[in-house]
């Protein structure tokens, strides 16, 4: 990474770390929606809680495209439902470029669009967050395409680096992200005391093999007893039952088995041993 670009990071991290729910770590593990678990959650959309805080966050999106993509650049920003919209809506009004607004597919057919006209045009994708990449593999880029538009650059707030990567490769375009949460990003936040050692060391580990660090994890007495909490309540117990079935489907058993020999420490789980 560039100077420039880890300056740009950097003073981002910051940002978004001061802002509320923009950053939880855990020194046990928090349920994502793909049904894995990792030891921190973020919410770019945090970003927007402060307004100096966000001023930077859009203006620096705008310097990387500026930087990454030229000066040149006379197409469109587009955005997809509904937190792109948080950074695609200013950045176009900041470049002067026409904005087009991508809506999620409904039971009645494809994406819909509202804003600018894509058939013919070259477009810039502009996104909060790249995770496992299926929102612009599923619905942006085949919308875009399908309309007639061009488009060789994504643009993320926050890149978390896991399958999203290879999936942006596979559509053929170049991803850029403000922050990416890479081992530099970590050892950042444990310098300015956002981290402990203990949940940085976490962070690496992770990322050097994260299912091997969700399965060491799920099987440690601090897992499993976040996994008890997740399982032991109405509102949670489908994101517990789904990390075994979906995320984690090859230890589920095992997992299973230590649960029932600890029984007599979680007695809230007996019901949903049975």
């Amino acid at each position: 990474m560039s100077e420039f670009n880890e300056e740009i990071q950097k003073r981002n991290l910051a940002a978004l770390a001061k802002s509320p729910g923009g950053f939880q770590f855990t020194r046990t593990f928090f349920p994502y929606t793909s049904h894995e678990i990792g030891p921190y959650y973020v919410q770019s959309a945090a970003i927007m809680c402060d307004g100096t805080a966000y001023t930077l966050a859009c203006n620096d999106m705008v310097t990387r495209i500026r930087t990454d993509v030229g000066d040149g650049f006379h197409g469109i920003v587009s955005g997809g439902e509904s937190r792109d919209w948080c950074f695609s809506g200013p950045v176009a009004q900041i470049l002067q470029l026409p904005h087009t607004m991508i809506y999620k597919k409904d039971e009645t057919g494809p994406c819909k669009t509202i804003g600018a006209t894509i058939k013919g045009k070259e477009v810039i994708h502009v996104a909060d967050l790249n995770n496992e990449g299926s929102s612009p593999r599923d619905m942006w880029i085949p919308t875009i395409r399908n309309a007639g538009g061009r488009i060789e650059h994504i643009f993320f707030y926050v890149d978390r680096l896991e399958s999203g990567v290879g999936e942006m490769k596979k559509l053929g375009l170049q991803s850029h992200a403000i922050i990416p949460l890479d081992e530099a990003a970590w050892q950042y936040l444990q310098e300015i005391g956002i981290v402990s050692p203990e949940v940085y060391s976490s962070l690496c580990s992770r990322m050097e093999d994260k299912d091997a660090w969700a399965k060491d994890m799920l099987r440690s007495d601090d897992g499993l007893e976040t996994l008890v909490a997740l399982l032991g309540s109405v509102k949670t117990r489908e994101k517990g039952q789904k990390i075994l079935s979906v995320g984690y489907p090859d230890i589920r058993d095992d997992i299973i088995d230590r649960l029932r020999s600890k029984k007599s420490r979680w007695p809230e789980i007996q019901r949903w041993l049975e």
